[in-house]
């Protein structure tokens, strides 16, 4: 039961910051090939298949919340940042705004594990790199 309220909260919040998944200015980030991603708007921006409530469940049955517990964290968050590919896969998987190594070490590879492919952006027809900051929240229930 504390597992799913766990998860449940991990979710709700991840629904919430669902909204501010966008395309960002190429801020240093080394390119995967030798195309930067986009730092213009494009006509579609890259989507995950089912949805960011899809994203959101695939990342937290990757996410191994204990071993935060066991850190002693009960609460944190992060900014991810990634580039969506033009094949749709995920690449430059980094955290922003936290310090705390197990916090990011999680978080990235709860991320790396997911599999699934994202549908990618697309600029005047074509696919393109597209760089995606995705805020995360672990809280555990009390």
């Amino acid at each position: 039961m504390r597992r799913r309220m766990k998860k449940f909260m991990i979710v709700s919040t991840l629904l919430w910051a669902a909204f501010f998944v966008k395309a960002q200015q190429n801020s240093g980030i080394p390119p995967h090939t030798e195309e930067k991603p986009s730092s213009q708007i494009e006509d579609k921006g890259p989507e995950f298949p089912g949805g960011m409530i899809a994203f959101r469940n695939e990342f937290v049955s990757q996410f191994r919340s204990q071993v935060l517990l066991a850190a002693g964290v009960n609460e944190a968050s992060a900014v991810a940042t990634f580039v969506i590919e033009k094949d749709g896969s995920m690449s430059n998987i980094t955290m922003e705004s936290n310090s705390n190594r197990a916090i990011k070490d999680e978080f990235i590879k709860a991320l790396k594990e997911i599999k699934t492919k994202w549908i990618p952006g697309e600029k005047n027809g074509e696919n393109v790199r597209v760089r995606v900051r995705q805020p995360l929240v672990f809280k555990t229930s009390k």
